[in-house]
């Protein structure tokens, strides 16, 4: 590293957190709690005009205090404290994957939905739900991160960069894990130039308290996906348990609910068009600062791919559920999240030509190198940093198509991934803890038993391995010049696909890893306990370990770059963007955030606008009587009748379904609440339009909305359709 480098890179390290030069244009930007404050009085003043009678410190005081505290990390998604016993609002599609665990062929609440009419009937919540984490601390952690002491300002190569970087960040989480009950993470933000450790209360016993038919709540299935107008009712109902002695613990019949010292409470009118609304969650990530090779990169190469891919998965996956209801039941959660990505990809390959993100991103590189030019006063690595990033970033696609599919061999759930799993855990406990890779450490062993648990209700063995067949073939084809020994000695060479199936339906009769508990034991098991395995899937692990742990080494000092360059890059950019009044303000990376939105509609095309509610009538024009649009007969039946109690909306004449605002979200956002002005839950966002699924490389005025599933929908099922209404008196007392 040259000194006038490390000089700059000692400068960004000592650069404020968010400073914002000017607010953002209109209800653009995700803004972290920290933030809301420094926004100014214009923009709170703004705000206040349309209808916020909220202030920034109403939102989050600092001090663990505000509505935002009642906002809830739900394992990928959002959801949100509703009543002082711990009720839990997030999307139906959210809570799939637990709807699904509890399910079998015989009480199949995935297909029927469930109903608790008393907390002895609530069913525990296994799966992403099954954990849930609230917000209690953030921390500026960047100078301990990566200031002018740090190990990474002493290290001398991209590797031990980013190995600096994880070993801080993993010494930070161990020191805030000594408090009881706490999950810590340490987020980069600004692609690395600043750091935030996140202080977690981790809550273990989740319980199912409600969530409609299929049929309602994913009403309109993959055919309405990213689309407007909208009639799914996607919201589900969980609560919280707590020990008897109020403390966050495992599932227990003798634990009690949890009363948290927030919620928020549930509007008892709804909203209108104009309204202003706030959207509170933990979106997952934008990308809306590339360099323009990677951008092409994404829409050329990576979601095509990912769509074809998906698109390939799914109807392996769903020709086996066809034959059986078990199956179906088993791998309906893949497919659904299968779904849901290749419809993404699709949007995303549409919507950045569309948009003609690519273009501007060559514009504005052009515009920068200019200004960088004409700006001798700024630092040298400011000006340096579009060419380093984008030889960095050349690099990284070397061999990606090969990486790519072993990725995904990884990720499909199957004997091998188990395997994998178990022999990555054994290689990573040979080195102290804080040595091992995340994801891999002590603190991580519960949530690798409880996946082999949940493996043991979604495994379905040969839809398993016909996806898997599938994707070794893939492999084989993508890494004809770099060959994956352990794939071509096992299956052969240029093998076909039927015939790498076949192999594997020799391997699964021989396998001992249908049994729970061999897999449980393997969780734990060390490396001369696996290598002397005589398990064909362990074999085959060991086997493929190495290239695999080669694609993590690469992938290492490929982001020990990134955090040289990107930053560099980044605040050259801002200083361009201030120069013209803009601000920048950080991407999407699972922290918790805050949209301020309208309930507004929107113009797709010429000649063509939407307005921004839907209602049960549209639920009645789609049906037909077969999937994805295929209501159940009670809620047909109450609809039909007019049977809509107090939930009606007047200017409707109906129930108010969805709506939409032009909120920025992201995926992650799934279950967040949307919030009238004055902080009441009036629904839950859920998808965004097709036209915004690029959203996450750019914010537009015209075409970013989010749709969002109205609360009075939820409570109209919940008591007129299900009878359930003990639950509605809690989530509106005054009622």
């Amino acid at each position: 590293m040259t000194p006038r480098l490390r000089s700059a890179l000692l400068l960004l390290s000592a650069a404020a957190f968010l400073a914002l030069p000017s607010p953002a244009p209109a209800d653009e930007g995700q803004w972290p709690p920290e933030a809301l404050a420094k926004l100014g009085t214009a923009r709170w003043g703004e705000l206040s005009s349309r209808g916020l009678s909220l202030t920034a410190q109403d939102l989050w005081d600092g001090s663990g205090g505000g509505l935002l505290t009642a906002v809830i990390d739900v394992g990928g998604c959002t959801g949100a404290f509703v009543s002082e016993e711990g009720l839990l609002l997030t999307n139906h599609h959210c809570a799939f994957g637990a709807i699904q665990l509890a399910s079998t062929p015989e009480k199949n609440y995935l297909r029927d939905g469930f109903v608790s009419k008393t907390r002895a009937e609530e069913v525990e919540a296994r799966g992403g739900v099954g954990r849930v984490r609230l917000l209690s601390r953030l921390v500026d952690v960047t100078d301990r991160v990566r200031g002018p002491k740090s190990a990474f300002a002493k290290a001398t190569s991209d590797t031990a960069r980013y190995e600096a970087v994880e070993r801080a960040k993993k010494e930070i989480v161990a020191e805030c894990e000594k408090a009881p009950d706490r999950r810590c993470a340490v987020a980069a933000f600004e692609d690395g130039r600043t750091f935030q450790l996140m202080e977690q209360v981790e809550f273990r016993d989740v319980r199912l308290v409600y969530a409609p038919p299929r049929g309602v709540g994913d009403f309109g299935g993959e055919e309405d996906n990213f689309r407007w107008p909208r009639h799914a009712g996607d919201f589900s109902v969980l609560r919280v348990y707590v020990s008897p002695e109020g403390k966050p613990a495992a599932y227990a019949k003798e634990n009690v609910p949890y009363r948290p010292k927030r919620w928020l409470k549930v509007a008892s009118k709804g909203i209108a068009e104009g309204d202003v609304v706030m959207i509170a969650g933990f979106p997952g990530r934008t990308q809306r600062y590339l360099t323009p090779s990677a951008v092409a990169n994404q829409e050329k190469w990576f979601y095509p791919l990912r769509s074809k891919t998906l698109s390939d998965l799914i109807a392996i996956l769903a020709a086996e559920g066809k034959k059986d209801p078990d199956t179906a039941l088993r791998v309906s959660s893949a497919i659904k999240g299968y779904g849901n990505g290749e419809t993404n990809s699709r949007g995303q390959i549409e919507g950045l030509a569309r948009n003609g993100v690519a273009a501007r991103a060559e514009g504005e590189a052009k515009e920068l190198a200019a200004f960088l030019a004409g700006r001798k006063d700024l630092p040298a690595a400011w000006a340096a940093a579009p060419a380093e990033l984008e030889k960095v970033l050349a690099a990284d696609r070397t061999g990606q198509e090969r990486r790519f599919y072993l990725e995904e061999v990884e990720r499909v759930s199957s004997y091998l991934g188990s395997a994998l799993s178990a022999v990555r855990r054994a290689e990573e406990r040979k080195k102290p803890d804080l040595e091992r890779e995340a994801g891999y450490q002590e603190r991580d062993l519960d949530r690798a038993r409880q996946r082999e648990k949940d493996l043991t209700r979604s495994l379905a063995p040969v839809a398993a391995r016909r996806a898997l067949a599938y994707l070794v073939a893939k492999t084989q084809a993508a890494a004809a010049e770099k060959p994956v020994r352990a794939f071509d000695e096992t299956f052969g060479k240029s093998a076909t696909v039927e015939a790498i199936e076949a192999k594997l339906a020799e391997m699964d009769a021989a396998t001992a890893l249908g049994d729970e508990k061999t897999r449980l034991s393997n969780v734990d098991a060390q490396p001369a306990a696996l290598a002397a395995s005589k398990d064909p899937y362990v074999k085959l692990a060991l086997a493929l370990h190495p290239d695999l742990a080669a694609l993590r080494a690469a992938r290492k000092e490929t982001n020990g770059a990134l955090l040289v360059w990107r930053p560099l890059y980044l605040s050259a950019l801002e200083a361009l963007r201030a120069s013209k009044g803009k601000a920048i303000y950080p991407d999407a990376n699972s922290t918790l955030r805050v949209s301020f939105a309208t309930v507004k509609g929107y113009s797709p095309r010429e000649a063509v606008t939407f307005t921004p509610r839907t209602s049960l009538r549209g639920v009645l024009e789609k049906e037909r009587a077969a999937e994805p649009f295929a209501a159940p007969k009670k809620v047909l039946d109450a609809a039909r009748a007019a049977d809509f109690g107090t939930w009606a909306d007047p200017t409707l004449g109906s129930v108010p379904v969805g709506f939409l605002t032009d909120g920025d979200t992201t995926g992650g956002n799934s279950g967040s609440p949307t919030m009238n002005g004055r902080g009441e839950v009036v629904g839950l966002n859920f998808d965004r339009v097709w036209e915004n699924v690029a959203g996450d490389f750019g914010w537009s005025p015209e075409r970013s909305r989010n749709v969002n599933v109205d609360l009075r929908y939820a409570l109209w099922m919940m008591e007129r359709v299900d009878g359930a209404s003990a639950l509605v008196k809690e989530l509106l007392p005054s009622k």
